[in-house]
């Protein structure tokens, strides 16, 4: 058998069709995934713009003035705005930069200058409000449009909290002495707040990478099919050998199954530590049990190949045609294609959670999500039992098929 299993790998190794398929398809898609969801990230990004501050009278006179731009330009006042930054970087995002100016005219001459993209004044009634040069309101620059949106929403909720707090005041004086009462005022807290579910941040499209590890894993199917035809003696001249010989089919089968199994968990190992650390989608800290699902993926794709290349009568183009549309049809399921497919997978395992389990490109992607948002392994090891029966089941499936398999003449 071992002798089997080195001329199958062998002829493995010699098809460059199988190397293109498990190794070069997802790591091409990888980078792809790479570059769109770049783009994706530089347009919710946030960019700090150039502006000119104009310190008149005016802003003297305005209390609170001055610690707003601070804020938009990332400047904590306090030690507990300091302290909430350290504890959450993300969210301290610097909208400004200032550039300090006299008044309103030399703010309107760095801006016509170029030395600044707008000016930020207050008026006689104490408002605080931005104005744009033409170049920034008609850049067509989506990270300079939600920069200055973002702003622009800062001084409405300064203005609107201003507004409030006189009409306050002057209808119950009293309240503003309350510590209490001042303390509250402009604050945030309680009204919305940022919270984790997992131990770690994950990536923020690692279901696309799941999915493809999945639809990946699906691909190697195409080196069992490849190699099992091999030893099918109506595909094959080696075929008509392997017939003749006395190694039982069951014996054939397990040599086919390991030489296609080596194959894809190489290629597919060399992907997820592409992956892992080229494109840094992360896992967790457990890349082991991460390399242990790629093993037992790849296995469980691997006898699910050898079931569609045992089929009799098939050509051998015919196989692979019917394994690339199944592989294509079942990562529908994990969400590969976009937010539509992902809400079609959801809800298929809302409905019918055992249909969705059966799924084998769910059950590849499924086996990363237990690893990222789980904090204990029971669920992982709930889906390698699963995974392992779907394997044990192919596995009988294509003995039954090959030791039914006749022929009236070589």
């Amino acid at each position: 058998m071992f002798t089997t299993f080195k001329a199958y790998l062998k002829a493995g190794v010699r098809n460059p069709s199988i190397i293109f398929w498990v190794l070069a398809f997802p790591l091409i898609m990888l980078a792809m995934f790479q570059l769109m969801f770049s783009d994706i990230n530089d347009l919710i990004h946030v960019d700090s713009q150039s502006m000119a501050v104009a310190e008149d009278s005016n802003w003297s006179k305005t209390a609170g003035a001055e610690q707003v731009v601070k804020a938009l330009a990332g400047e904590q006042e306090d030690a507990k705005s300091q302290a909430k930054s350290k504890d959450s970087k993300s969210d301290n995002e610097k909208l400004i930069t200032i550039r300090q100016a006299s008044g309103v005219a030399d703010a309107k001459r760095m801006v016509a200058d170029g030395k600044a993209k707008g000016y930020l004044y207050v008026d006689d009634s104490g408002a605080l409000h931005m104005a744009l040069a033409d170049t920034t309101v008609n850049s067509g620059n989506q990270a300079v449009s939600m920069s200055v949106t973002a702003i622009d929403y800062a001084l409405q909720q300064y203005n609107e909290t201003g507004r409030v707090v006189t009409a306050i005041a002057a209808k119950n004086h009293a309240a503003m002495a309350n510590p209490q009462v001042r303390s509250s005022i402009g604050s945030s807290d309680g009204f919305l707040q940022h919270v984790s579910v997992t131990s770690v941040k994950p990536h923020r499209f690692a279901r696309y990478y799941f999915s493809l590890l999945g639809m990946a894993c699906l691909l190697g199917m195409t080196v069992s099919i490849n190699l099992i035809t091999l030893a099918q003696a109506i595909l094959s001249a080696l075929g008509v050998r392997v017939s003749v010989s006395p190694l039982p089919k069951i014996r054939q089968a397990i040599a086919t199954l390991m030489a296609s199994w080596v194959l894809s968990f190489a290629c597919m190992l060399i992907a997820f530590l592409a992956m892992r650390y080229i494109f840094g989608v992360g896992i967790a800290g457990r890349e082991p049990a991460a390399v242990l699902a790629v093993a037992a993926s790849t296995l469980m794709a691997s006898s699910l190949g050898l079931v569609i290349g045992a089929i009799p009568k098939l050509s051998k183009h015919a196989k692979l045609s019917l394994s690339t549309v199944l592989t294509c049809f079942l990562s529908l399921f994990t969400g590969l294609y976009g937010t539509g497919a992902m809400a079609l997978g959801d809800r298929l395992r809302q409905k019918a959670p055992v249909i969705a389990q059966l799924n084998p490109a769910r059950q590849v992607s499924d086996l990363f999500y237990d690893l990222l948002y789980y904090d204990n392994y029971h669920p992982f090891f709930i889906g390698l039992a699963i995974m392992a029966a779907t394997t044990v089941v192919f596995v009988l499936i294509v003995v039954a098929m090959l030791r039914r398999q006749r022929y009236e003449h070589l």
